[in-house]
């Protein structure tokens, strides 16, 4: 793979982010969004290093616009969680938004988890171990939700290790006609769930695309948002346990999760914490992906605990997933399609799945 990445810039800067020499920088995995590599320090041993948006600027593979913020934000999210829970995250030791550009895109340096990914081992485990690893997984979910916020949007840190909800951030896009990222001043912190499902509607959270807008665009604009302002579930659902704002992983799924080699059920590491946020719990959607070729009568089965085991440690959980919240979940995905034809949008959506049915 061909790779933007200047590897001897770098190395140079790790070395000075850390202040010690690197005796070698050698590719690891490719994420999504990202290109990693292992950085063997003359001091203190391997640190893994994360550029973004690698990937997504091949050929093919949309244009790797990111949102400035996320770096920040995901920094941020991570050290909090790790401050204020016990879910395996990586530490950071520091990071950069390459302003000249000369390493090809902003990055950090954090910890080296050795383990295995959950991908890589699955089919390797008994029905029993999957079904332990499976209420590992919903525990560590449980926990994540443990934390209450007041503003909907993403974490950031002030100086001095102070956090605070800020504008809202995202994922890298994929989209080949994407020609800017949301606007920062647009993307909150919102103050209730209606401001949030507004913003969302009137596109304020999307990429700016190339395309010129549909002319029937502005009125289905208009007609998702007179929908949300006349909601009577959005209204009702303020006071409810289901409501309350918590930290979401966006991309929550076994390929997302590290074991260790010597015990696969025990979870040594939760990676990839980009484009995470504070919304509504009814607002998660934690598709829990399992991997390619696993047999989808046990996927049923596995996320079925999953769900019974989070309802039971978290209040509003099985509101949150189930027909009470469905209301609320679809007018999420009109406001979210609200420039799109109205057609795409079927009951529940692509969130169908929250339910966990049998």
């Amino acid at each position: 793979m061909s790779s933007s990445v200047d590897t001897v810039v770098l190395r140079e800067r790790v070395e000075s982010l850390l202040a010690e020499d690197c005796e070698s920088l050698e590719r690891h995995v490719q994420g999504s969004h990202h290109l990693t590599f292992i950085a063997q320090m003359s001091r203190t041993g391997k640190k893994l290093v994360r550029v973004e948006s690698i990937y997504a600027k091949e050929q093919g593979s949309g244009c790797g616009l990111s949102s400035p913020s996320k770096m920040l934000s995901e920094v941020a999210t991570m050290r909090y969680l790790k401050r204020h829970s016990t879910i395996p995250i990586p530490k950071i030791f520091g990071y950069d938004l390459d302003a000249d550009g000369h390493v090809g895109g902003t990055w950090v340096v954090m910890e080296y988890v050795e383990g295995q990914n959950v991908d890589q081992v699955w089919h390797t485990l008994t029905k029993t171990r999957r079904e332990q690893l499976a209420l590992s997984l919903a525990d560590l979910w449980s926990q994540l939700m443990l934390p209450t916020f007041h503003l909907i949007g993403s974490l950031y840190e002030h100086p001095g290790g102070q956090f605070v909800v800020g504008p809202m951030t995202f994922l890298p896009t994929r989209n080949h006609y994407a020609i800017a990222p949301p606007d920062r001043d647009r993307c909150g912190p919102f103050k209730t769930t209606q401001d949030w499902l507004e913003a969302s509607a009137r596109q304020d959270l999307a990429y700016r695309l190339s395309l010129s807008p549909q002319p029937q665009g502005s009125s289905r604009i208009n007609a998702v948002l007179k929908l949300i302002r006349e909601s009577r579930d959005l209204q009702s659902s303020a006071a409810w346990d289901a409501s309350r704002l918590k930290i979401e992983h966006v991309d929550y799924s076994t390929h997302n999760v590290l074991v260790s080699p010597d015990d696969p059920t025990k979870i040594v590491a939760v990676l990839d914490w980009e484009g995470a946020r504070i919304v509504p719990m009814w607002a998660m959607n934690p598709a829990f992906r399992w991997p390619h070729g696993s047999d989808e009568i046990e996927n049923r089965h596995l996320r079925a605990l999953m769900r019974v085991r989070i309802c039971s440690r978290m209040p509003g959980w099985g509101s949150a997933i189930g027909d009470e919240c469905r209301p609320l979940r679809v007018l999420y995905m009109k406001a979210t399609l609200s420039d799109r034809d109205p057609n795409l949008v079927v009951a529940g959506g692509y969130l169908l799945d929250m339910s966990y049915d049998e």
